[in-house]
């Protein structure tokens, strides 16, 4: 039993069944991996969707998210970063009292004192006491003006009041894992977290399960801004990035983090609010997050709480103003008024580089102008449970549609239907990506349809096609291409059997192959041969017939079988007239060479004949049999008779008479068929015969004519007319010679006009 029937027992294999198994395995690795635990498998989309992001360039954005700077022109005014306190809070006090805008956010954080000048006035304080110099009038009113002034220079009390009175400033954070800060206690980390508390979410639904869902970010230990600039209630909010660790590219940002039993919001999600004059609200269950809302806008971020950012354009696509210009107020009010402004460091040196699908040196502050964006515009990209169905359906459609077309499909259709199926859904993808803000999976969908591809051509090549090549190889010295292909198509056609049909067979045989081959050796027979044949089995195919048998120098070949052609009569007289003009050719160039010239005779009959696979079971050939076939086996032996080389029956000239021009001979009846039969010479397309000959072979009908009348003296004289014309006419002298012994020996009155061959 060979692999294909194994392979069909076991698994009931087929090119659709074997795309029905990809697509479903296909589908099993998308859901088993749903939660993206094969990182590697989620990479080549983020590739791909980052790829669409940059290539697209800068796309339209709010107006509403500025940034202002800490840049080159800000430190060459106010010196290295970080600045004196009071530099920061003349920023805030000109965007509030000068630009009025709506809402300041930090993505900076002030987490230790700055003011240096305040440590060497306590030092003197110090000094001072330790020497016992302050009992005196002198001293004491010395160390009280040094009080007064560490009071009127303490920069981070008078920034803390500046924040205080604006209570549009949202504080930015950072957070840390425990293992990043293992020298910190748990009463350290606890007094940190507990900072946080007025900055925590107050309204969570499902509360008692989101509380125990594993989906959602857990942060440790935050990073805050000292108390003394924030105040005893700031609004904070973490601006934390989320890395990807297969490539360290930030795609996403968390709105939400856990930290112990309270969840937090980001900057940005705090900004919003204040923009926009809500609260914050989340809502979920043990699968994660699933609602924000800021009033009536709700937002979706994934269930971990992350939103993937659509990123709007390259660095600088958000507004940049330096701080300096800020403070110098240079810049118009209507550049700024009502608008959230981030402030970030962008200077070289100190800056917050981060790898982004726009950027591999972009500024953290622009990750976050491009997050609040997407939140007020509602242009994150969503990857909820409508992205995994459309992925769902996709790998269904594709793989099944590919399954049930491209087994019925030639190999140049499959290509170009994959080929289009892939180019279609890229584009239409790319589509769904920037203006659905969609992320349905490119990859597992354009991975169907490569694999359900490869998997159906390869099963057609490898065991489907198996019979089909097997049948190409045994038989395209032998059968036309169309028969090949038939056979191709219907393999069971190679059973034992036949059908009746009517067909046109052909014979042809070498004249005096037995003389030829005794004066040749034997590889000189074989080489001369097997040109011959090559050559005259060629020109069958061409005409699409089939080639039966060779016997010796013999050609047997039928047409209208396998493949049924109308005008098979004419495509076998064709090929006898191409036979006849390639020998021509071929004798010239032999008789250059100095080799054996051949010549041939050709016999040919139309009827019905009975065609197929006869034979043993396990061994058989295609070939025709019949009485019609006899008749032209016949029909190549009585040229010699006629010393001709090209003669059909009556049938065939009546089937093929549109097209061909020829001549009657002879009516004759041949050895083993009772019936006698019109026998006719081909002489050519129609049209295509010289007046020359024309002229003749009118001669040799008034000849046969006249013969068949019995008027002996007036039928020699015809066909010696035409022997004049035509000197190497066989018909002609054979009748000539006729004449003669009818006129010595005239033929029985009930003679009936048909000559009798008595050899074959």
């Amino acid at each position: 039993m060979d692999m294909k029937k194994i392979l069909h027992l076991i698994f009931g294999l087929s090119p659709t069944r074997v795309s029905i198994y990809i697509t479903f395995a296909m589908l099993a690795l998308y859901l088993f991996n749903i939660d993206g635990g094969l990182t590697l498998l989620n990479l080549p989309d983020k590739k791909w969707i980052d790829f669409i992001q940059d290539s697209r360039g800068s796309a339209e954005h709010t107006d509403q998210v500025v940034i202002a700077v800490v840049d080159t022109k800000s430190v060459d005014k106010y010196g290295r970063w970080p600045w004196s306190r009071d530099v920061i809070a003349k920023v805030v006090e000109s965007l509030n009292d000068y630009y009025q805008v709506r809402t300041i956010g930090f993505d900076i954080v002030f987490s230790e004192p700055l003011d240096n000048h305040l440590k060497l006035a306590r030092s003197y304080q110090d000094a001072f006491d330790k020497s016992g110099i302050e009992k005196t009038p002198d001293a004491r009113a010395f160390m009280d003006q040094m009080k007064i002034m560490e009071k009127e220079e303490d920069g981070d009390a008078k920034l803390g009041k500046v924040f205080s009175k604006a209570k549009n400033v949202i504080h930015g954070y950072t957070f840390f894992n425990q293992k990043s800060v293992p020298y910190l206690s748990d009463k350290e980390v606890r007094k940190a977290q507990a900072r946080l508390r007025t900055s925590a979410i107050s309204k969570v639904e499902g509360y008692g399960k989101l509380k125990e869902s594993l989906f959602v970010t857990e942060g440790y230990y935050p990073e805050t801004t000292i108390r003394k600039i924030s105040g005893r209630k700031p609004n904070m909010g973490f601006f934390t990035v989320r890395i990807d660790p297969e490539d360290g590219v930030v795609r996403q940002v968390e709105s939400v983090i856990r930290v112990g039993k309270r969840f937090f919001p980001s900057l940005a999600l705090q900004m919003l609010a204040h923009y926009l004059g809500s609260k914050i609200e989340i809502s979920g269950d043990e699968t994660g997050i699933l609602e924000v809302r800021l009033g009536e806008k709700v937002l979706y971020p994934f269930r971990d709480g992350a939103f993937r950012i659509n990123y709007k354009g390259p660095e600088g696509t958000f507004k940049h103003h330096s701080m300096y210009e800020i403070v110098e107020r240079t810049i118009p009010v209507e550049e700024l008024k009502g608008k959230m402004v981030l402030m970030g460091v962008t200077e070289v040196g100190i800056l917050d580089l981060r790898v982004t699908p726009v950027g591999e040196a972009y500024a953290g502050v622009e990750v976050h102008a491009n997050l609040l964006d997407n939140l007020l515009s509602d242009t994150y990209f969503r990857q909820d449970l409508r992205n995994d169905l459309i992925t769902m359906a996709l790998i269904l459609f594709f793989g099944l549609l590919l399954g049930f077309a491209m087994p019925r499909m030639k190999f140049i259709y499959m290509v170009t239907m994959v080929t289009g199926l892939l180019v279609a859904y890229t584009f239409a993808h790319r589509y769904i990506v920037l203006e659905w803000y969609s992320w349905p999976s490119y990859f597992y969908v354009a991975l169907t349809i490569f694999l359900s591809a490869v998997g159906v051509v390869s099963y057609m090549f490898f065991i489907a096609d198996a019979d089909k090549r097997f049948i190409q190889g045994a038989f395209q010295q032998y059968l036309s291409p169309a028969v090949i292909t038939q056979l191709m198509d219907d393999p069971d056609m190679l059973q034992l059997g036949g059908e009746e049909r009517v067909m046109t067979a052909m014979f042809s045989d070498v004249k005096g192959f037995s003389s030829i081959s005794e004066q040749l050796t034997p590889n000189e027979l074989v080489q001369l041969l097997n040109e011959y044949l090559t050559e005259m089995s060629d020109i069958i195919l061409k005409y699409e017939g089939t080639v039966d048998k060779f016997e010796g120098d013999a050609i047997i070949a039928f047409f209208g079988a396998p493949v049924d052609f109308p005008d098979h009569a004419t495509r076998a007289a064709l090929v006898c007239l191409e036979m006849q003009n390639r020998l021509a050719e071929m004798r010239l160039q032999w008789k250059k060479e100095g080799r054996q010239e051949l010549y041939h005779r050709i016999g040919i009959n139309t009827g019905p004949m009975v065609v197929g696979n006869m034979g043993s079971s396990s061994r058989f050939d295609y070939t025709m049999m019949g009485n019609d076939v006899n008749l032209a086996a016949r029909l190549e032996g009585v040229n010699k008779m006629y010393k001709n080389e090209i003669l059909m029956s009556e049938k065939t000239y009546q089937a093929c008479r549109e097209t061909i021009d020829a001549r009657e001979l002879d009516m004759i009846r041949v050895m083993g068929i009772k019936e006698p039969v019109k026998i006719y010479e081909i002489l050519g397309r129609i049209g295509e015969i010289d007046k020359h000959r024309q002229d003749a072979f009118k001669l040799y009908a008034q000849g046969l004519a006249q013969y068949r009348a019995q008027e002996w003296s007036l039928a020699e004289k015809s066909f010696k007319e035409t022997l004049g014309l035509i000197p190497n006419d066989g018909p002609s002298s054979v009748f000539l010679e006729r004449c003669f012994e009818y006129q010595k020996s005239p033929p029985p009155p009930n003679w009936d006009q048909v000559y009798v061959a008595t050899s074959k």
